[in-house]
């Protein structure tokens, strides 16, 4: 999902290092405070929700947040969508070019990608805490799912 440690990796290209963004106010963030910013940023960048995705249950709930769009976003858009999330809060770490364009970021424990066009052709953002807990709930759920999902 996230681009590894490492520079060009599939694609990924790591920002150059800024300033860290500073601990959230309030602590770690719930995952439906993550839902939400991700609904207000892509809101003001102008975003059309596609259909709705099946929500994640059990372990996984409170370890991923996502969104999907309604089709791909024009260059202006994606734009406005970094923005905004970078208004509240979240910072680049890496770009993926190519025909499906990538961006991942990071906010607190959580790690966000959005991607862009690709097989499914549409602006999809998915958000996934990291921590003791969530990654052993990742764990199990790739253990259960097996290696074709």
């Amino acid at each position: 999902m996230a681009p590894a440690d490492g520079d060009g990796l599939d694609g990924w290209v790591r920002e150059p290092a800024g300033a860290e963004v500073a601990a959230r106010v309030g602590g770690d963030p719930s995952r439906g405070a993550v839902a939400a910013e991700l609904a207000a940023a892509v809101a003001a960048a102008g975003l059309t929700p596609g259909a709705a995705q099946h929500a994640e249950e059990g372990a996984l709930a409170d370890c991923i947040a996502d969104w999907t769009g309604d089709g791909p976003a024009d260059d202006g858009r994606l734009a406005a969508l970094e923005t905004a999330l970078e208004e509240r809060g979240w910072q680049v770490t890496a770009r993926q070019g190519g025909p499906a364009p990538a961006v991942a970021l990071k906010s607190g424990s959580w790690r966000l990608r959005f991607s862009n066009g690709g097989l499914i052709d549409t602006l999809s953002l998915v958000a996934t805490r990291s921590g003791r807990t969530c990654e052993e709930a990742f764990r199990r759920a790739e253990e259960t799912r097996g290696p074709r999902g």
